[in-house]
């Protein structure tokens, strides 16, 4: 079986409600959906572009062009075969191989008729998914935040915007609204300074919150590295881990005690692997991210993680808040994502 045909088709998907980080607000997910051909088998993947790994879409359509070319005849047997493949291609430009190393992936488990995760060595059926309250004032973060525990939901992560005392109130507010049996996690996205990161934590911790994300800028690894070890809320590094070699940073220099793996990041499912392997044996468990992203690579990350024993966390939402998207197969129960059983991601693709 080798790579036949890789075409692709860019898509504005609105989102149901504008969504604020402390970096950026949008109210419309720009996805580039890439359906790759393998001599009669069909493989899609998806390329969600961010600030963070400098990517747009029309930097993922030039990066797409010349990877396709390099690509075209591949044996397709491992999708980490492709990822090699794509790395002596191209430097950099992560969702754009996300997308080819997820269609890829795709495409291996139909062939072999299993779903993903158990082609990978699944761990276990269904994972627990947070939903993220973006950016806005405390009391209406609070009623966001009691909103999704009435759709299900089991846990909350809560951006924050660098001011310990607005963030404060607005971590004590959501616990005060949803009671103790709620899960309450924060992300900072780079927005804190270290004396007010740890001001801030020292004054959530009662507050009972499983994580502080990024808290310092990606490049602050020493920063990170003070703040890990005084802080009583435990820290997870995001902006500063792109690779599985930044994981190495971390790992080596204590940086987090967490780390939360995003495939746009890694450049898809491959280099996820290797990255959670490196966290693993460096005693920092991850968690599974995800950018403004459909259903289909929200998927790509869920059966990654049900694979991967080390993936404790997994904050797998956006597609909740698309008005309209293209792909279907995830179930949602109780506060648990669950694949749809297919060969493949098991999603279906409708453009």
């Amino acid at each position: 079986m080798k790579i036949a045909r890789i075409e692709w088709y860019g898509r504005a998907l609105p989102r149901r409600e504008r969504f604020a980080t402390a970096t950026h607000s949008s109210d419309v997910a720009r996805v580039v959906f890439v359906r790759l051909d393998a001599e009669g088998t069909e493989g899609w993947g998806a390329a969600s572009p961010s600030e963070l790994t400098g990517e747009t879409l029309q930097s993922v359509v030039a990066a797409l062009k010349a990877l396709r070319e390099g690509l075209l005849g591949l044996p397709l047997k491992r999708g980490r075969d492709v990822a090699d493949r794509m790395d002596r291609i191209l430097p950099g430009n992560p969702a754009a191989k996300a997308a080819i190393d997820i269609a890829a992936f795709d495409a291996i488990g139909k062939a072999g008729g299993l779903p993903l995760c158990q082609l990978l060595g699944a761990e276990r059926e269904m994972m627990m998914t947070d939903r993220t309250v973006g950016l806005m004032p405390p009391e209406d973060a609070a009623k966001k935040a009691q909103e999704f525990v009435a759709q299900r939901f089991r846990a909350i992560k809560i951006k924050l915007d660098g001011d310990p005392d607005d963030d404060l109130r607005r971590v004590s507010l959501i616990r005060e609204t949803l009671g103790n049996h709620i899960l309450l996690r924060t992300d900072a996205n780079q927005s804190y300074t270290y004396r007010r990161a740890l001001q801030f934590s020292k004054q959530a911790y009662p507050h009972v919150v499983e994580f502080f994300e990024q808290p310092l800028p990606a490049d602050d690894l020493k920063g990170m590295q003070g703040l890990t070890e005084a802080s009583p809320i435990p820290v997870m590094a995001d902006e500063s881990v792109l690779t599985p070699q930044d994981a190495a940073k971390v790992g080596w220099g204590k940086s987090a005690r967490l780390v939360n793996l995003k495939l746009m990041k890694t450049g898809g499912i491959a280099r996820a692997l290797e990255a959670n392997a490196i966290c693993e044996s460096a005693g920092m468990p991850t968690m599974v991210g995800c950018n403004a992203e459909s259903a289909l690579t929200i998927a790509a990350g869920l059966h990654f993680a049900l694979a991967q024993r080390n993936v404790r966390f997994a904050d797998l939402d956006s597609h909740f808040n698309l008005a309209s998207d293209p792909a279907r197969g995830l179930a949602f129960d109780d506060g648990y994502l669950r694949p749809s059983g297919k060969p493949g991601l098991g999603v279906d693709v409708r453009l």
